[in-house]
């Protein structure tokens, strides 16, 4: 099959996936259910970070090592900044996050999957097409965003932790440092801004699916965690957009 008719099919079951997580969360952190079907078997959550992250990392790790002669310095840069977000999600987040909660196997296993496709498409369209530099401003505008989303989504995490590390018992703390002072979900924007600049970066269609993917996945996540914020925090601000500044969402 080729890579487009892929892309095609993966953008519809996004779609299909997205409707059904705007009625029923995705099961794992804060909306974890204590009882139900994703209930029954639980992983550490640290261990469940890594092994469902890593094949986003060494799929297009292994393909750079193979290919290092044969590939454009586009390519090259593409699948490096990919290894590197994932190098982070699959070895250094999940060694600096607090193992609170357990993470439902059903979890671990469909974003394992997941992982596994997204790592071996953005490396079949990268590599098949030998990608070259097609509009430096572009370019430019890509990578300037691809790194401060970056920056957002691992400063917001930090944060985060910090407030998970004073919290007592199951009382919430309101985030508020960087860009949580205009978002319920600061992390979530940083990594959208992040994809988005992938896909302005290389302008393949495996780029902007994801970007796509990403942008729906977390904006509705993001929507959820706002609620929950509400729900928890009785002076919890009001005036805050859930995931994107200024935007009343």
């Amino acid at each position: 099959m080729e890579t487009l008719s892929v892309i095609y099919i993966a953008t519809v079951i996004t779609l299909l996936t997205v409707l059904y997580l705007c009625f029923s969360p995705a099961p794992y952190g804060k909306f974890t259910p204590a009882s139900g079907v994703f209930s029954s078997f639980k992983i550490n959550s640290k261990l469940a970070w890594m092994l469902q992250e890593c094949p986003a990392f060494f799929i297009p790790f292994h393909v750079i090592v193979l290919r290092w002669s044969t590939l454009s310095p586009m390519s090259l840069l593409g699948l490096g900044l990919f290894s590197l977000h994932y190098f982070n999600r699959s070895f250094i987040f999940p060694l600096l996050i607090k193992s609170g909660r357990s993470t439902p196997i059903e979890t671990c296993l469909s974003a394992f999957g997941f992982c596994c496709f997204n790592g071996w498409l953005q490396c079949k369209s990268t590599t098949e097409s030998n990608l070259q530099v097609r509009d430096a401003h572009a370019s430019i505008l890509g990578l300037t965003l691809f790194f401060v989303g970056m920056y957002i989504n691992i400063s917001s995490d930090s944060h985060l932790r910090e407030l998970a590390a004073q919290r007592v018992g199951n009382v919430y703390l309101t985030p508020h440092k960087g860009m949580f002072q205009y978002v319920s979900a600061a992390n979530y924007f940083g990594e959208i801004v992040e994809w988005l600049g992938f896909a302005l970066l290389l302008q393949t269609p495996a780029a902007a699916w994801f970007s796509l993917f990403t942008t729906l996945f977390l904006g509705q996540r993001g929507y959820q965690t706002h609620k929950y914020y509400l729900s928890k925090i009785d002076d919890y601000p009001k005036s805050r957009s859930s995931v994107f500044p200024f935007s009343g969402f």
